[in-house]
């Protein structure tokens, strides 16, 4: 049974989903390769923590804690000590009808050219037809379901006599724009590494500066004023913030034992959207 804390927080964590679980399929990244590294998360973070002797975290221990198995607790220490930090999604194919369908039907002789390349395949047939390989790797999932996302991701492309020839190998919806995974690592993981150091009732430093302003009643006709206004003096403050830096840094290479580098950093960020509470109603 949830405690009031834990549906409040759940929540919160649901709407913070919801735009990444948008940002991951169009990459064309499964629930199931986000589910693998999500239980490695959990495992990596249970084992760092301590008992009250400040004895380090056993596989029992992490099993109760995460809910995960102790065998796969185990499995996943071992991986991780190895450094194959994305173990689970190595070593089982969780990718999603359309990836594995272009995978297949770039190797699989069965729907590949004497040349090896993959074939134009009818859409229905009694054999080597795309509603064949459909069901040879993804099983009862609709051909004509897994066709319209290739189509819409220019994976594949149908002639007016009903051919489907590949387009590519592999299979990403959108278009790649390699900024998001930075703003991910550089500014959504230090955005919540924060909130958990705040949230440390045992944190032997001071918290970390958090700060949103916000309104909920800001006029429609001024938001693109704010907007611009926003971008202006955001890029000041972070120009200054980067000189300081820059001011402070020492030699790269040239760390010491009695004086080593630290990584610190301001973030800034601008929203216009519903609020967490709203995403969390809907």
């Amino acid at each position: 049974m949830n405690s009031e804390i834990q549906v409040r927080l759940l929540g919160a964590v649901r709407a913070l989903l919801r735009p990444i679980a948008r940002l991951l399929m169009r990459y064309g990244v499964t629930y199931h390769q986000f589910s693998d590294i999500a239980k490695e998360a959990f495992v990596y973070e249970a084992f760092l923590d301590t008992d009250t002797r400040g004895r380090k975290t056993n596989a029992s221990r992490v099993a109760v804690k995460t809910g995960i198995s102790r065998k796969e607790v185990s499995r996943l220490r071992d991986a991780l000590q190895c450094g194959d930090m994305l173990s689970s999604a190595g070593r089982a194919d969780h990718s999603g009808p359309p990836a594995r369908v272009l995978h297949a039907w770039h190797t699989d002789q069965r729907f590949m050219t004497p040349h090896g390349t993959p074939r134009a395949l009818c859409f229905e047939g009694p054999d080597s037809s795309f509603s064949s390989l459909v069901r040879l790797v993804a099983g009862d999932v609709p051909p004509g379901a897994v066709r319209a996302e290739l189509k819409k991701a220019g994976a594949v492309s149908e002639s007016e006599d009903g051919q489907i020839t590949a387009e590519k190998r592999y299979y990403v919806p959108g278009n790649v724009d390699e900024k998001a995974i930075t703003v991910l690592a550089n500014l959504l993981f230090p955005l919540a590494a924060g909130i958990a150091h705040n949230s440390n009732p045992d944190r032997k430093v001071d918290g970390f500066i958090q700060r949103f302003a916000f309104s909920e009643r800001l006029k429609a006709d001024t938001v693109p004023e704010f907007r611009s206004w926003s971008r202006r003096e955001a890029t000041h403050f972070i120009e200054s913030v980067d000189d300081w830096i820059a001011a402070h840094e020492g030699d790269a290479g040239r760390d010491t034992q009695d004086s080593p580098a630290s990584i610190a950093g301001v973030g800034v960020f601008y929203y216009e959207g519903p609020s967490a509470d709203d995403s969390i109603r809907s």
